[in-house]
């Protein structure tokens, strides 16, 4: 029902892009530390950028050479990481670089898409939207929350350490997760089990302090919404900008709302939906959500 607002991971080794990655063991102590993953465009790059102008310190991990290139010209303080998240071992070297570094916030905001309304999904499609709408944000996950586990500890244990904030674990997932019925795509239910985990993670963690949220947007004019419809995705319905986005995650973290749904509209509408027998439902998803062509 919604199409990614993330790029798709795919390329090179996870190495450090950045020679801001020098100073930010100096820093810990003086600013909270943001990492997003799929962050070097779209909603995650906003996420970063907003932040960043919080007056927090930021990691971003992307797949694009050319785009890590021009963060790294346009804002030098953001550290970079190149990853292909599909590859689990790949993932794993990025995670081992990231552990020593002290962060409060993680933002799984990357994605993979393909449109199985129009197109018969393949064994490449498959494979991509499984590794890095769900392996990776599982692997990403799990290994968080033993760093933030850690950190809580060490937090415990000294008192000249201030608790910047309160850490927390975000997962820009889909209102396509929200719909329940047989024929939803694999994107759709990617997006549904990353709310469930999401879910368990949050309450698993609450015992530590540990703040997990879980964002499920409609539609968000990013370019590559824009791409995926030949430039222009206003025919989609109740399309918001990318700021009000960043606007309604940042309330929903300020409030810890467990599953943020937004706009308000396409949440009545999903529930609406959710009511209808399948086969229309399944007629009703296939043939009026894409642009005609």
């Amino acid at each position: 029902m919604t199409e990614p607002i993330i790029e798709n991971m795919m390329l090179l080794d996870c190495t450090n892009h950045s020679s801001a990655q020098e100073n930010v063991a100096a820093h810990i102590n003086v600013a909270p530390h943001l990492i997003v993953i799929g962050g070097t465009s779209g909603l995650g790059l906003a996420l970063a950028l907003h932040h960043q102008q919080l007056g927090w310190q930021v990691s971003v991990v992307g797949h694009s050479a050319t785009k890590i290139n021009l963060i790294n010209s346009q804002y030098p303080n953001i550290v970079t990481y190149n990853c292909d998240l599909t590859d689990s071992a790949q993932t794993q070297k990025l995670l081992d670089s990231l552990s020593d570094i002290s962060f409060q916030r993680l933002i799984y905001s990357a994605g993979s898409y393909t449109n199985e309304r129009i197109r018969q999904l393949n064994h490449a499609d498959s494979d991509k939207m499984l590794a890095i709408n769900l392996q990776a944000f599982e692997q990403v996950f799990r290994w968080a929350t033993e760093q933030l586990k850690y950190q809580k500890k060490l937090q415990n244990l000294s008192l000249d350490l201030a608790e910047i904030s309160r850490p927390s674990l975000i997962c820009i997932a889909s209102i396509a997760g929200m719909m329940d019925y047989p024929y939803a795509s694999l994107y759709a239910k990617s997006k549904s089990a990353m709310i469930a985990t999401a879910s368990a993670y949050r309450l698993a963690l609450a015992p530590y302090d540990i703040q997990v949220n879980c964002i499920a947007s409609g539609y968000i004019n990013t370019q590559a919404l824009r791409d995926l419809n030949d430039g222009d995705a206003s025919h989609k319905p109740f399309i918001i900008s990318t700021q009000m986005a960043v606007e309604h995650i940042m309330q929903a973290i300020d409030e810890d709302i467990e599953l943020a749904i937004f706009p308000r509209s396409m949440q009545y509408i999903t529930r609406a939906l959710n009511y209808l027998p399948k086969p229309l439902l399944n007629f009703i998803l296939r043939s009026k959500l894409d642009k005609n062509k």
